[in-house]
């Protein structure tokens, strides 16, 4: 898929902006504060609806404005299709095609983006509530309908927290009233292990091989270990052994979560470790080990994305060149160029980017302004 037009107003500290792109590598750069990862954030809301900084909508939108607006113009399959979020204080509004979309299952098949960002590097050392997330935000992006599931736990979840915070409080509560959500925690979080160990089945050999690519290392294969709530066989297991598994966890953990007054076993405790010629990589890598790691994780995502709907999506990285040596840069650069995706970089410095000259389209951006 190819972003031919990006229209901004009232997003961020940026200029209004009517921008043609083109396919291939387009570079943002300039000095740090002038509104390059901004821009960045504005393709990745369009098509996720979503800031990568975890920013609110209104946190988005110009002091001096009620809303913001993002709008781009997207060839998918040789097809334009016209998409747009306007934010506020009152929430957001989506157009596909200038009209509300059916579904945002829809709306998310039609665009998909990927971006890398410096924060990205504490998905090998970092907590685990940001590799949960970047689990099921790659599996999303692999497929659509990997959303519902994460909603449907995380409903059955809120609502048997506050059960057991009530019920710690001393609240009355009738009888079965429990059992009912353990109920819906064991159906959700088994269809929600499923996915994730049907996504990593692909996703593994992908980013191993990519991982193999961009460092060319002979430390040794790089593994994704899946730490689940139903533990180390997890994966051989069918959809009804994992309901069963995941109950008699549960059942077990109850008289622990009743003096707790919070859920302590399911999908929304898992973990994930990366691990290079079997040590652990949180443990032992280097600076640029962890870099490359990360960065092939995200290139992971937009491969399996394209093996799984036909179309590449966009990838955004930011201040990439700042974050790699000389020679893994070459080798990302590289990388890229095979992928044929449509790549939009930051950089303060051309120079930090391993790019052919005559190979990308480049702004340079100061005060919010392209020039």
């Amino acid at each position: 898929m190819q972003l031919s037009r990006l229209r901004l107003r009232g997003f961020r500290n940026l200029e209004p902006l009517d921008l043609v792109l083109e396919p291939g590598i387009t570079v943002f750069w300039g000095d740090n504060g002038q509104g390059k990862t901004n821009l960045l954030e504005a393709v990745y809301l369009l098509a996720t609806l979503k800031s990568f900084r975890g920013a609110k909508n209104r946190e988005m939108v110009q002091h001096d404005q009620p809303s913001g607006l993002v709008e781009g113009r997207l060839l998918s399959q040789g097809l334009p299709r016209d998409l747009s979020v306007q934010i506020g204080k009152n929430g957001r509004r989506v157009r596909l095609d200038g009209k509300s979309p059916r579904s945002l299952t829809g709306y998310f098949e039609t665009i998909k983006a990927v971006g890398f960002v410096p924060g990205d590097l504490r998905l090998v050392d970092g907590p685990p509530d940001g590799r949960r997330a970047f689990l099921d935000r790659a599996a999303f992006t692999a497929d659509a309908g990997h959303l519902a599931s994460v909603k449907r736990y995380g409903a059955a979840l809120k609502q048997k927290n506050g059960l057991l915070r009530a019920m710690q409080r001393g609240r009355r509560v009738a009888a079965g009233e429990l059992a009912v959500w353990n109920a819906q925690v064991v159906s959700t979080g088994a269809d929600l292990v499923g996915r994730r160990l049907a996504f990593l089945a692909d996703f593994v050999p992908i980013f191993r091989e990519l991982h193999e690519a961009i460092t060319g290392s002979a430390k040794g294969h790089a593994e994704l270990r899946y730490r689940s709530c139903v533990g180390s066989e997890a994966r051989g297991m069918s959809p009804a052994e994992l309901e069963a598994e995941l109950a008699g966890r549960i059942a077990a953990a109850e008289p622990d979560e009743r003096r707790r007054g919070f859920s302590t076993v399911g999908p929304h405790r898992d973990d994930w470790e990366l691990r290079v010629g079997g040590e652990a990589l949180r443990s032992f890598g280097s600076q640029g080990q962890v870099r490359s790691s990360a960065l092939a994780l995200r290139v992971a995502e937009v491969v399996l994305a394209r093996e799984r709907s036909g179309s590449t999506p966009l990838f955004l990285l930011d201040d990439v060149g700042s974050e790699l040596d000389p020679h893994r840069n070459a080798r990302l650069m590289d990388l890229l160029g095979e992928l044929q995706a449509q790549v939009l970089v930051t950089t303060t410095e051309r120079a930090n980017l391993k790019l052919d000259p005559g190979g990308y389209r480049a702004f340079h951006v100061e005060q919010g302004r392209l020039g």
